[in-house]
């Protein structure tokens, strides 16, 4: 999805604990974070894409510090989305319209 992102003209910043290193052999033009938090910052949009636990504990008012827009889509419906809106964000979840 990053990568389709990207070809679309979007600027795409990623972070996964476990897949860096193969991402950056097929998708080397991506920007990389070395953190949750890091890639977050200044994003406009956020996706959750994995079930991670790493991604599911993720304190929402810590990324909303450093986050350009509070909007997130839960691709995996992994996030609890009313404490992501009590952080203030605009939250959508994949398949669930009124999530």
């Amino acid at each position: 999805m990053a990568g389709q992102i990207h070809l679309q003209g979007g600027q795409v910043t990623v972070y996964d604990p476990k897949g860096m290193e193969n991402a950056r052999r097929v998708f080397p033009t991506l920007g990389y974070a070395d953190s949750a938090l890091e890639a977050v910052r200044g994003a406009d949009v956020v996706l959750h894409l994995t079930e991670w636990r790493e991604f599911r504990e993720l304190d929402p008012a810590e990324l909303a510090s450093v986050a350009g827009s509070r909007v997130i889509l839960d691709g995996r419906n992994a996030l609890d989305g009313q404490r992501w809106r009590a952080a203030g964000w605009t939250y959508r979840a994949m398949g669930r319209p009124t999530a």
